[in-house]
């Protein structure tokens, strides 16, 4: 572990002396405010502004009827003032791509390479672990440059690191937990959770709905994230604890009951932190990984593998202003009364991702620093049933962008045609921060968006996306430039013209046929996956070699 522990050191010493010199300089306004937010298993075809004609039905079949399309005020504003990106790729399911987005690096550096397929690794006591944390791989991740440049630090909504118990080493100074961790033990004050409970005769988990004592057929063990949610805070003030779930004060508890809904905790905690920060005069750096959008078990109506309900939202468009109403769940035992909730699907999940962003702004208006405030929207993979997981053209790892900077002047605006990956978020931030130099010998794999966003760049450096997914078939690899594009079934496409859908792209079977263009790009590309070949030779971390 020499290779770790002096990589560490020096990495520490830097960050030492930055944050030092961070800290007085924190105090003025001129570093952004920085919001990422990260919904869940959502494709860009559900969000009106990509204007695709076909979007996910209820029951994850795609349509083009009205009825079923997600209403989005907030996004569709960004998407005017702002910019949007239709060329956005992250990876095919979500761990690959937290990975991606908290390093600005690939899993041939983090050996994050997919759900349940991650790289082993050694500590210094000679203990092997099945799963290397990306603080080990990746010791310069996006909070810790955040801290060094003086920010106050928040990480809200799920975790998704398999780290529980080193939460501190990813570079955090709080957070909400929604539902909390997997690895730790379920919040005492909810039974809405699924349980592990044997097998069967014939070898089978058998799971358990909590609630009502009831076997659920096809379910998974989990907690839920919406009603009665699991929620954990992370460095809660006026606690002596790190760990504390919530409710934890008089009042929370008064109000936590079944129609308690968690992203609305998730809001309210982070709100708090928020104000903070402004009272501070401390800028802040909030990546909100929110758990809208994946399907999971339904408590109130018993349903397993759906879009839980929301809470109704209504939209005033003279006014630009959001209102809900506050949910009641009346019952016991899984036999519920319900008022306040909406029972819609995929593109209500998408609506309460435009709330939140809705709440995010309307917070820094109150706070008066929106004008100095960089938003930050997307999703970690495509939508389930259509994109997540899937090996077929750029379904999986295609996401929607947004970007917005009201008062920062912004250069671009509207729909953008640029590539653009998860990686290229951290160093993007570590310039808005004034810290890149702290990257300067450091390995990544992302591109700054910076001088294209705000200093009148033509283009955006990157001239293709990448990604990768593990199957029980084999490690695929997907590219995609300007002309043509691989996907994880090893099947190339034309996309020199882009589809209204994003997807109907004719796929190439004769490369003789197509222009030369198009095969010399294939010939770069490949250089390319080759280069990022290296699954089955460097697939576990290596302290010597890093």
């Amino acid at each position: 572990m020499k290779g770790v522990v002096g990589l560490s050191v020096g990495l520490f010493m830097v960050l030492y002396c930055a944050v030092l010199s961070g800290a007085d300089g924190a105090k003025s306004r001129t570093k952004p405010n920085i919001i990422v937010l990260i919904g869940d298993d959502l494709s860009p075809r559900e969000f009106p502004s990509y204007d695709t004609g076909v979007w996910s039905s209820t029951d994850e079949e795609p349509t083009d009827q009205v009825k079923f399309r997600a209403r989005t005020p907030m996004l569709d504003k960004i998407a005017r003032e702002g910019i949007f990106f239709d060329k956005a790729w992250a990876t095919p399911i979500c761990a690959s791509s937290r990975g991606m987005l908290m390093t600005g690096r690939y899993a041939t550096i983090t050996k994050w390479w997919y759900n349940f397929d991650y790289g082993s690794w050694t500590d210094e006591n000679g203990k092997v672990g099945d799963i290397v944390p990306l603080w080990i791989t990746s010791p310069l991740g996006i909070a810790h440059l955040a801290t060094a440049a003086g920010y106050g630090t928040f990480w809200g909504g799920r975790a998704g690191m398999k780290d529980a118990d080193n939460l501190d080493k990813f570079g955090f100074g709080q957070g909400v937990f929604v539902p909390a961790p997997q690895e730790l033990p379920p919040s005492p004050l909810s039974d809405f959770q699924i349980v592990g409970a044997g097998v069967d005769e014939d070898g089978n988990k058998i799971f358990v709905n909590k609630d009502t004592g009831m076997v659920e057929p096809g379910a998974r063990a989990q907690r839920s994230y919406t009603w009665r949610p699991h929620v954990l805070l992370f460095n809660p003030p006026n606690e002596d604890e790190q760990l504390v779930y919530y409710p934890n004060t008089e009042e929370t508890e008064q109000a936590y009951s079944k129609g308690t809904f968690g992203p609305d905790v998730d809001m309210a905690v982070t709100t708090q932190f928020m104000e903070t920060c402004a009272e501070e005069d401390r800028p802040f750096f909030l990546y909100a990984t929110s758990r809208i959008g994946h399907k999971a078990y339904d408590f109130i109506n018993q349903e397993t593998d759906t879009w839980p309900p929301t809470p109704k939202l209504w939209w005033n468009a003279a006014k630009e202003t959001y209102s809900k109403q506050e949910p009641v769940i009346t019952g016991q035992a899984g036999n519920y009364t319900t008022r306040g909730i909406n029972n819609g699907g995929v593109r209500r999940h998408v609506e309460y991702l435009d709330y939140t962003i809705w709440q995010y702004v309307e917070k820094c208006k109150e706070l008066g620093v929106l004008d100095n405030t960089v938003i930050i929207f997307s999703t970690d993979n495509g939508t389930k049933g259509y994109g997540k997981d899937s090996r077929k053209k750029q379904r999986g790892p295609h996401v929607p962008m947004f970007i917005y900077a009201p008062g920062m002047n912004m250069t671009k605006q509207g729909r953008s045609n640029e590539f653009v990956s998860f990686v290229d978020i951290v160093p993007t931030v570590a310039d808005l921060m004034g810290v890149s130099y702290l990257l300067d010998g450091y390995e990544l794999h992302g591109q700054s968006l910076y001088k294209y966003l705000f200093r009148g760049a033509k283009q955006h450096t990157r001239e293709y996306n990448f990604s990768y997914q593990t199957r029980s078939t084999g490690h695929k690899q997907l590219i995609r430039g300007s002309y043509v594009m691989k996907d994880g079934g090893d099947r190339w496409y034309d996309v020199s013209n882009e589809k209204r859908d994003l997807d109907s792209y004719p796929r190439i079977t004769n490369w003789n046929k197509v222009p030369k263009e198009l095969r010399d790009e294939r010939d770069e590309l490949s250089k390319v996956l080759d280069e990022f070949d290296v699954y089955e030779t460097e697939h576990d971390y290596d302290p010597i070699a890093n």
